[in-house]
């Protein structure tokens, strides 16, 4: 394969990387990962509650059961 005539690209994000950030930007991507990262701030309470009610939802459902061994369902035949 030919060499590219300029920088790789591991190195421009290496170089990216070592850039200082100011306490502004450095605060700002720390609100920006918890806003995208919402899970991994979450408290244990939270958690458990967000399972709660994720199990009475699934349980208010109506539970289907599946066609067995792949029989069609009948249908009403219409009066004529």
């Amino acid at each position: 394969m030919p060499k590219r005539a300029g920088k790789s690209r591991f190195t421009d994000v290496k170089a990216d990387a070592q850039k200082k950030l100011t306490d502004e930007e450095w605060l700002r991507d720390i609100f920006e990962y918890e806003r995208t990262h919402e899970i991994a701030f979450a408290s244990p309470r939270a958690l458990v509650e967000a399972r709660l009610i994720a199990e009475l939802d699934k349980a208010r459902r109506p539970h289907r059961r599946a066609h067995r061994h792949g029989a069609a369902h009948r249908r009403k035949v219409a009066a004529h």
